[in-house]
């Protein structure tokens, strides 16, 4: 991380974001969900918390009491709106979305669908986790993901 004096205007880098931390309502539930049907390795495991190896991310589950207990911050979002979680995983084709669909349904993994081909250019399947976040597989058709800004610094994958 680039460290910046208060003289010095120079822009500091972005905080990279190495884990993805669900609020888990059952957390042994929730750790055979992420090690038995999607595969992800046990990394740790404390009272109330578990994380797991994924691909890219080391996704981690705070048991909502426990977040509640340690740190103060409620373990339920007490407005009830609804979603505010969405994992996305990008595969590597559009038939790469249909074979991983195939083999976690194996699993017991249940979607909302089949894949589909959505008008923005991607095929998609989605399912719920445990938790109330859901998932999404999904990998874009030629000509890449659309409305990609030209003044931003983008990964330059994402724009395939």
């Amino acid at each position: 991380m680039t460290q910046v004096s208060a003289s010095n205007q120079a822009p500091q880098r972005h905080p990279r974001m190495t884990d993805v931390c669900l609020v888990a309502h059952d957390i042994e539930k929730s750790a055979r969900f992420y090690t038995e049907k999607l595969g992800f390795k046990l990394r740790s495991r404390m009272p109330g918390f578990a994380d797991f190896e994924g691909p890219g991310v080391i996704l981690a589950l705070w048991e909502g009491p426990h977040l509640e207990e340690n740190t103060g911050v409620p373990g339920r979002d007490p407005r009830g709106t609804g979603r505010s979680v969405m994992l996305a995983c990008e595969l590597e084709s559009p038939a790469a979305v249909d074979r991983t669909y195939a083999e976690y349904r194996a699993r017991g993994v249940e979607f909302y669908s089949e894949p589909k081909d959505f008008p923005w250019n991607a095929r998609c399947a989605y399912f719920d986790g445990p938790n109330g976040e859901f998932w999404e597989f999904f990998a874009w058709y030629e000509g890449g993901e659309p409305g990609i800004a030209s003044d931003n610094n983008h990964d330059e994958k994402r724009n395939r």
